[in-house]
């Protein structure tokens, strides 16, 4: 790969352009290739003719693509036109990826445990939220899917928690805008801490909650 692309190009190569929301299992799967192709190790040159040999496979294979909306097999011409458009080695470990996706998640820890849609409170009530959290031995993996958070002024961002039914708060994430999947991650578990919540916070040195809670909502499990 001769430039590096950013977030939202790699999520549109592995879509393919895909205008409906993803629910959260998607957004999950979506986001691990994401952060594969975002991996440099994945676009070290690789051995002459891997490229036929992965466009062999694919097309013998049939349809392996998780996220692919049509069901017929995928024609050897149009693979290799993709191919051509996302370049030689990088483009073979694009395909190998794409194509077993579903089935490594769906065979890993990396699947939706507990899931919770997020309702909107009168800081921001035109927003809305779902989220997935998936285990793993790192701890429990959060994609958030939030909407209509208004834009914060300099020195301000949005923090997500993991809190019990006594108010203590496991802090799980920061992040700036909702206009994209946010990845978030925690220590502790649902089951011990099933509320999630997004707060507005301030660059203040202070790691308490602000307790300007624009997102709420329960985890469940699935």
């Amino acid at each position: 790969m001769t430039k590096r692309t950013s977030k939202a190009d790699r999520w549109a190569l592995i879509t393919g352009g895909r205008t409906r929301p993803l629910v959260p299992s998607e957004a999950t799967e979506v986001s691990l290739l994401a952060d594969l192709l975002a991996d440099p190790s994945t676009w070290v040159e690789s051995r002459a003719g891997l490229e036929d040999e992965v466009v062999r496979a694919v097309v013998e294979s049939g349809p392996g693509l998780h996220l692919a909306p049509q069901a017929q097999p995928v024609s050897s011409s149009r693979w290799h036109h993709r191919v051509a458009m996302i370049g030689g080695a990088a483009a073979a470990a694009l395909i190998l990826i794409a194509v077993f996706a579903g089935v490594l998640v769906r065979h890993t820890e990396a699947r939706i445990v507990y899931d919770a849609q997020l309702q909107a409170t009168a800081l921001a009530p035109g927003a809305h939220a779902s989220a997935g959290v998936m285990h793993s031995a790192a701890g429990f993996r959060v994609v958030l899917d939030a909407h209509e958070l208004p834009p914060l002024p300099d020195g301000q961002y949005y923090q997500a928690w993991l809190k019990n039914a006594e108010g203590i708060g496991v802090p799980i994430g920061t992040f700036s805008s909702s206009q994209d999947y946010v990845t978030l991650w925690a220590g502790a578990s649902p089951d011990e801490f099933p509320i999630i919540s997004v707060t507005i916070e301030a660059a203040d040195n202070n790691q308490a909650s602000s307790g300007q809670a624009v997102l709420v909502g329960q985890l469940r499990a699935v």
